[in-house]
């Protein structure tokens, strides 16, 4: 059954809760690390409610506002967050408590807004949602793990509306960390930054229907595990097997792709494996690079999602997104319309944790539904 992606929000190295990134996009400051563009917290949020989160929370307690305000569906069967580290800065508040205090006397706000699974109860206290509540950690493919759980809720018909969302949160000291591990600093690679995201899915095509734009149609979604070799080349056909398979089950072939929305981020080591799938698979594909906008975090694959619903109900992909290379020095101001832009009838996004596990996201538009 379709699955409309009816409401969205983003918080992000562009400006929040706007999609002045199309045409007026941030660029991405000369640094590693690039914190998110925050709201304004006060006037979106109860002061009183407001002062017992930590950042993390308030962007996902806002994101997931703004996404339901958008949808208008009034409620959720469902709950379903990806985060790989969650809420990072009360993590570090809480351990540093530890440290300080010897472990004495510590308060519990910061040890129960450590833990992962935060961001979701908080989204279930404050909609009131008493239905399926998850949480999703799996470093890059977190929040694909999420959009997958919920994808087969709705095919299952356990649920008919579900509240999806990506949170990633990162902190100074945990960027070192991430840069000691050999995740993010590397040259030409986008810099580090964070995300907040959500989305509403539902299969009221009856409620749905009713707006004037075509909506994003969460068409099919597969998931999988690579071998464990070192030759990133030889795991893309375990992909490319994957992508005809979907493909096939829809009667598409690589023709009917308008554009692949690709998570390359400018390290060679990491960008070989979409770069071999592409070349085997869809060649001549157009590819949007979307992490040369929001930057590299683990659940960036969440903004990826966000700028293809977008670019769906958009209708085009302005020329100066559709680059297979780095190009930081985008001017989109200069997009002119349809005419002079890719269509965004039908969309794929490829997603991967460092060439070991791999998603595969098709989107299609409501007036080109499959």
């Amino acid at each position: 059954m379709p699955i409309y992606l009816c409401g969205a929000a983003q918080i992000s190295a562009q400006q929040p809760l706007t999609d002045a990134w199309l045409t007026a996009p941030e660029a991405l400051p000369e640094s590693t690390l690039v914190r998110a563009i925050d709201p304004p917290f006060r006037s979106l949020l109860p002061a009183a409610e407001s002062r017992r989160m930590g950042v993390a929370l308030k962007r996902m307690a806002v994101v997931a506002d703004s996404a339901m305000a958008e949808a208008g569906l009034g409620e959720t069967d469902a709950i379903v967050v990806g985060t790989g580290m969650g809420c990072v800065e009360s993590t570090e508040h809480f351990l540093d408590a530890l440290c300080r205090q010897g472990e004495r006397l510590l308060g519990p706000t910061h040890f129960m807004q450590s833990t992962h699974n935060t961001p979701a109860s908080l989204l279930a206290r404050r909609l009131h949602c008493h239905g399926y509540n998850a949480t999703f950690s799996h470093q890059q493919v977190s929040f694909d793990q999420a959009l997958y759980d919920a994808f087969l809720l709705m095919q299952t018909a356990r649920a008919a509306t579900v509240l999806c969302g990506g949170i990633e949160e990162v902190t100074p000291t945990f960027h070192i960390l991430l840069r000691r591990m050999g995740y993010v600093g590397h040259a030409a690679q986008v810099a580090c930054s964070e995300a907040a995201a959500a989305f509403v899915l539902t299969t009221q095509a009856d409620k749905v229907m009713q707006a004037a734009a075509p909506r994003a149609i969460l068409a099919d979604m597969c998931m999988g595990h690579l071998p464990p070799t070192g030759d990133t080349a030889a795991k893309a056909p375990v992909v490319g097997h994957a992508l005809d398979a979907m493909l096939g089950r829809h009667g598409l072939t690589a023709a009917d792709i308008d554009a692949v929305i690709v998570p390359n981020n400018g390290y060679a080591a990491y960008d070989a494996l979409p770069g071999s799938l592409l070349a085997q698979h869809l060649p001549h594909v157009p590819q949007v690079a979307y992490k040369r906008l929001f930057g590299e975090c683990f659940c960036a694959s969440a903004l990826g999602l966000y700028m293809a619903q977008r670019l769906i109900e958009r209708g085009h992909i302005p020329t100066a997104l559709v680059s297979g290379g780095m190009d930081h020095n985008m001017d989109c101001s200069k997009d002119h319309g349809q005419n002079s832009a890719v269509a965004a009838r039908r969309l794929l996004l490829v997603n991967h944790s460092m060439a070991t596990d791999f998603s595969l996201i098709l989107l299609t538009s409501s007036s080109h539904a499959l």
